[in-house]
């Protein structure tokens, strides 16, 4: 009837680019899941990422063009089947 689920994405320090002059620091994020089934075709889902609202880059294409990771996101989801 219910579950629960728990990941964890870590990474360690590496470099924005080929010149090796910035360094993107290591992180380790966790995400989390809780669902339930409510009835044989109907079940519930909260999925939260980044369980800790961790600040990190999540990837660069270059020493000026560095991507944050997301903050804390939460989803809720019903799903059904026919």
């Amino acid at each position: 009837m219910w579950g629960v689920g728990l990941g964890v994405i870590s990474r360690g320090d590496r470099f924005a680019a080929t010149d090796n002059t910035v360094v993107l620091p290591g992180f380790t994020r966790v995400d989390a899941a809780v669902f339930a089934t409510l009835s044989p075709r109907l079940r519930a889902h909260v999925n939260v990422e980044n369980l800790f609202d961790e600040r990190y880059s999540w990837a660069a294409h270059n020493n000026n063009n560095i991507a944050p990771g997301s903050p804390r996101a939460v989803r809720l989801a019903l799903t059904t089947r026919f």
